[in-house]
């Protein structure tokens, strides 16, 4: 129970001390190993889907775009639902989900985690997060708390929340 709450705990210190470092005027660089992680976690925010096959809901426009680039062909329709499915620009504005509802953009994700939840009553870290959507709603399989894939992408909601004030459970915008 105790080695669980440390690794959370340095989990977010983490992710506390990598949005204090992404803040301008840091004097330090980023080194060669966190820019591949920020990369890396790009990627697998929108392409990875986590071994899921739900496809993406399209509407006609899409549809219509699709059919017609390049000359009449078409681009394959066999895309399945990532991250970037809802969370749209790399989770960088205001994303939409399935059924119409707009949710907030990610860019303070990482300045507002952990958070508690009234839902569950427990505290929920950004990894528990990113865990909780990839299951519910990619359908996926969701990455381990301590896997490179995490670490990928916790690095990359940190690389965007450059500037964000930290405020702990505070909102989403």
């Amino acid at each position: 129970m105790y080695k669980q709450w440390f690794v959370r705990m340095m989990n977010a210190v983490m992710v506390l001390l990598a949005v204090t470092a992404a803040q301008p005027g840091f004097a330090g660089s980023i080194p060669k190993n966190l820019e591949h992680a920020v990369t890396s976690g790009a990627q697998i925010f929108s392409n990875d889907s986590f071994g899921s096959h739900l496809r993406p809901v399209l509407d006609a426009s899409v549809l219509f775009q699709d059919a017609h680039v390049g000359g009449g062909h078409t681009r394959p329709a066999h895309r399945f639902v990532t991250c970037a499915t809802c969370h749209i620009n790399g989770g960088k504005t205001r994303g939409l989900l399935a059924d119409g509802k707009r949710i907030a953009s990610l860019r303070n994700a990482a300045a507002v985690f952990p958070r508690y939840s009234k839902a569950t009553h427990h505290v929920v870290t950004l990894e528990l997060q990113i865990q909780r959507c990839v299951t519910t709603g990619v359908l996926g399989h969701a990455p381990a708390a301590q896997s490179q894939t995490m670490v990928d992408l916790v690095s990359y909601l940190t690389s965007i929340a450059r500037g964000q004030p930290v405020r702990i459970g505070g909102p989403f915008h």
